[in-house]
């Protein structure tokens, strides 16, 4: 018969525990990469300056 002990029930816990906070890591580490995305893009559009108006002809098109 299968017995359940304390020891059993809060090692499966602090296993389950750990995954949920290696989860929130790597949504953390997610976020991160996409704020730096965010970021080099801003940056990029203001020493570019502003568009031409036949690039955007061309995007309306694609």
């Amino acid at each position: 018969m299968f017995g359940i002990n304390g020891k059993n029930v809060r090692h499966h816990f602090m296993g389950v525990y750990g995954k949920v906070v290696q989860i929130r890591e790597l949504v953390e580490v997610i976020d991160q990469v996409f704020d730096s995305f965010h970021k080099v893009n801003n940056i990029s559009r203001t020493m570019l300056g502003p568009r031409k108006s036949s690039a955007k002809k061309l995007d309306r098109l694609r």
